[in-house]
């Protein structure tokens, strides 16, 4: 999947009402161009993800398209989001991540966000998606910048104040660690 179709996609599945919504709605919720939202929508009728009966719905193929994404948002734009890393103070800091609090819209990602919904996992790594840039985690007074640190920092692309499952799902599949694989089908049916 290319950049367009993965952030067009990533909007088609995270309401059924977004599949009705028009093409110039998803354009600008996206910040896709008009045409490319035709060409992608046009590309998933095709393919067989989306019925086109008077209005527009995922088919029962939703699972595999869920598992498409997740693999090309692993493979083509999760690490053009990236734009750094950051180390906890200290260990001491590491061992307690929960009790930091974040900035306002920015939001733990992969194994962090999984253990807060699902307490199963520990988090071996760790991700933040931020709004724009990722100075004000100094803000938190626990975090610092650190080119070979153990948090990723990454840009967030979709709007509204709450961490998409589908992204921690992607995160966690992308780590091909077994444990992480076992808790992204535990959340799975949440998607």
């Amino acid at each position: 999947m290319q950049k367009t179709e993965l952030l067009v996609t990533f909007f088609l599945l995270q309401s059924k009402e977004n599949v009705n919504r028009t093409i110039r709605k998803i354009a600008a919720e996206t910040g896709v161009s008009v045409g490319s939202v035709h060409s992608v929508l046009s590309k998933l009728t095709e393919q067989g993800y989306i019925v086109e009966s008077g209005d527009r719905r995922l088919l029962r193929k939703r699972a595999n398209l869920i598992e498409r994404w997740a693999h090309g948002y692993a493979d083509g734009l999760k690490n053009k989001l990236l734009i750094n890393r950051f180390t906890f103070l200290t260990p001491q800091v590491r061992e307690q991540w929960q009790n930091i609090v974040l900035p306002s819209g920015f939001h733990w990602g992969g194994e962090p966000a999984a253990t807060l919904l699902d307490a199963y996992l520990q988090p071996g790594e760790w991700e933040v998606y931020v709004p724009d840039n990722a100075n004000a985690l100094i803000t938190t007074g626990r975090m610092i910048p650190a080119p070979q640190g153990e948090i990723f920092v990454y840009k967030r692309f979709w709007s509204g104040d709450e961490m998409p499952l589908l992204v921690v799902y992607a995160d966690l599949l992308a780590t091909e660690d077994e444990r992480c694989r076992e808790v992204a089908e535990r959340l799975k049916p949440q998607i």
